[in-house]
């Protein structure tokens, strides 16, 4: 994700942060997930198998080149096939959006059928499944308190998301009884990788950069070094120039 501002349209509001920000964001949540574009897995009358880019050999046999370079039609169609022996596609992506999700996003998005499933729509795509969460989206903007109890709402959401993220605390998973840290999936095969407590200093930290300049701390100390140099160049040459003046006076 290049650096600059990530806006998305909610609704007639645009939701704003640094894409630097979402990336770190990103980099703690998906550490039990996929690694990159083009990762993905599929179901086939034999079960699921994945394929990771620089890690596996073998990609879903409907796949000529890389995942990213088809487009979201394409990736749809993949994903609607039955679990012969070809496969159904199923996770795709850095972000591992499963068919219904996807289906769901497309045009919340502001994203068509023909566009291509690369880097730039597949964050799109990431950043509007976090917002159509209601406890995440008021989480991140502000428009609850930031308590305790928001910031598990809002992280139980991200397990509810991705079964690697650990729940905040013991519950009522999917189909048993769990207890924190644990994947809301339990009991299916899914385990959790990325403990809630990191998860919730991700989501604080995001929250932090809300509607905030792609500009680091080390770049505006830099502003702020240009512009003090700049002001003592320019008392500089007014005190040497009173310093000649003066000393002419003195001759005279």
């Amino acid at each position: 994700m290049e650096d600059g501002i990530f806006t998305l349209k909610f609704g007639s509001k645009e939701v704003e942060f640094p894409k630097s920000k979402i990336k770190a964001f990103f980099d703690v949540v998906l550490k039990g997930e996929s690694k990159t574009y083009n990762d993905h897995n599929w179901y086939t009358s034999g079960g699921l198998k994945g394929y990771i880019e620089g890690q596996s050999k073998t990609p879903y046999s409907k796949l000529s080149k890389p995942l990213s370079q088809y487009t979201i039609g394409d990736v749809r169609s993949f994903q609607s096939r039955s679990r012969d022996n070809v496969g159904q596609l199923w996770a795709t992506g850095r972000y591992q959006i499963i068919p219904d999700t996807l289906k769901g996003l497309i045009s919340k998005s502001g994203l068509d059928e023909s566009q291509p499933y690369n880097q730039e729509n597949q964050d799109k795509l990431a950043m509007q499944l976090l917002i159509n969460r209601s406890s995440i989206r008021k989480y991140l903007k502000g428009e609850v308190p930031d308590t305790q109890q928001n910031l598990e709402a809002a992280a139980l959401s991200m397990a509810q998301i991705w079964s690697s993220v650990g729940v905040p605390y013991a519950m009522q998973g999917s189909k048993k009884r769990i207890q924190k840290n644990e994947s809301y999936y339990s009991g299916g095969g899914d385990k959790a990788t990325v403990k809630t407590e990191d998860v919730q200093k991700a989501l604080r930290e995001l929250k932090n950069s809300y509607g905030k300049s792609e500009d680091s701390d080390e770049k505006k100390n830099d502003k702020k070094f240009s512009v003090g140099a700049a002001v003592l160049a320019l008392l500089t040459t007014v005190s040497i120039y009173f310093l000649v003046t003066n000393y002419k006076s003195l001759k005279k």
